[in-house]
């Protein structure tokens, strides 16, 4: 008897509560978007797609650690000896692991370290809308975004110095090319140095760490000027 009283119970007080649950999800798959758009917008790796379902997923989890169980549990809809962090905690492992995906390590220089704290804290403002805590779901949103675009202002104080990492190819028909290289590259250091010998030509393959920046019209005045640089792009990091 007690157990089909609590089976009714649970089951009206599902559909009580279906419009709010499904209203959760769609705050946290809102949120999810917001953070993703402005990480898109900056061409990070993880955009708008991964961070609206690492929220939705993170705010069913949610509501399934706190409501899935509640007909196993005695008590009043089984709510108060429901254990709520069940399958919440391993929420934020979960997403931990794919945080760690999106980190590279690569030459002395760490990538993709704010994207995944971005996801992490998707996950966590998504469980908070599952949890049904709308304003603080909000304001964490909020602050995020404002941390993320105050950070992006050119503030001095703030931002994190620019360097280039130029990728250029050479041929090797003196060794005061390097020598020529590094002056009108402004070398800082080569973070890749690879030779390839063809017969009686060598080429080599660089990637140079340099603070000079260089405009599209001037690496091809570089080139038209020195014959022996083959190819020549850049990329920006920070």
């Amino acid at each position: 008897m007690l157990g089909a009283i609590s089976f009714t119970s649970v089951d009206m007080f599902w559909k009580d509560q279906l419009l709010d649950f499904v209203v959760r999800i769609l705050c946290a798959a809102v949120a999810g978007f917001i953070i993703g758009f402005e990480r898109k917008s900056r061409s990070k790796e993880a955009g708008v797609r991964t961070h609206t379902l690492v929220a939705i997923g993170a705010a069913v989890m949610m509501l399934l650690s706190k409501y899935a169980f509640a007909d196993l549990v005695v008590g009043e809809l089984g709510a108060r000896g429901a254990d709520s962090a069940r399958i919440a905690a391993q929420v934020v492992s979960g997403v931990g692991f794919l945080g760690a995906g999106i980190i590279v390590y690569r030459r002395d220089m760490l990538r993709g370290l704010t994207t995944a704290a971005g996801i992490w804290a998707t996950a966590g403002i998504g469980m908070a809308f599952g949890a049904g805590m709308y304003v603080i779901g909000t304001v964490s949103l909020v602050i995020l975004l404002a941390v993320q675009l105050f950070l992006h202002l050119p503030i001095g104080a703030f931002r994190t110095r620019l360097f280039l990492v130029i990728h250029a190819t050479i041929r090797l028909d003196d060794p005061a090319v390097l020598t020529t290289v590094r002056e009108i590259f402004h070398v800082k250091r080569f973070l890749k140095f690879r030779t390839v010998k063809d017969g009686e030509t060598a080429t080599a393959e660089l990637e140079i760490h340099t603070y000079e920046n260089f405009t599209a019209e001037k690496l091809y005045e570089l080139m038209q000027q020195y014959p022996f640089i083959l190819s020549v792009e850049q990329t920006e990091e920070f």
